[in-house]
């Protein structure tokens, strides 16, 4: 049987296209399972929250103490003020199942999230600050946190 120029592929879906869907796949696969539980408690975990004159402030020394300013401003970034348990809990019996490894908390958490400003360059960004009270939804692995969705966040 001849391919019609143009047309579908003879044998079902074109090899292209299911080679697109499986890398697609991989590569949010390695999103979550390339984290670890001590990377999302280093990136988005301050509880309690550091004392800092102001939010601006709070974000230019959270940012730069946690390591997220030394080859490039990460552009965006949330800390989470809570316990470690709770953050934990999402996991499981704290959280809801969204989709494949994904969950939403039952509860609202105390958040800031850091936005690079404009002209920001390593060792010398400079952050605005969002706070506020929400429902944070996480990626999980082996029953922990290791990847924080912005779905919900300021």
């Amino acid at each position: 049987m001849q391919r019609a120029r143009g047309g579908p592929c003879p044998l079902g879906p074109c090899p292209l296209l299911f080679l697109t869907l499986v890398l697609l796949a991989v590569c949010l696969a390695q999103l979550s399972e390339g984290a670890s539980y001590q990377q999302f408690v280093t990136r988005h975990f301050d509880s309690p929250k550091t004392s800092a004159a102001n939010d601006r402030l709070y974000c230019n020394l959270l940012m730069q103490r946690r390591g997220l300013t030394r080859v490039f401003c990460k552009r965006r970034n949330t800390f989470i003020h809570a316990p470690a348990g709770k953050l934990q809990a999402i996991c499981a019996r704290g959280g809801t199942h969204v989709s494949l490894n994904l969950y939403d908390s039952l509860e609202s958490f105390n958040v800031t999230t850091c936005r690079a400003l404009p002209r920001s360059r390593p060792r010398h960004c400079r952050y605005r600050a969002a706070t506020g009270n929400t429902k944070i939804r996480v990626a999980c692995v082996q029953g922990l946190p290791v990847h924080l969705e912005p779905t919900y966040l300021p």
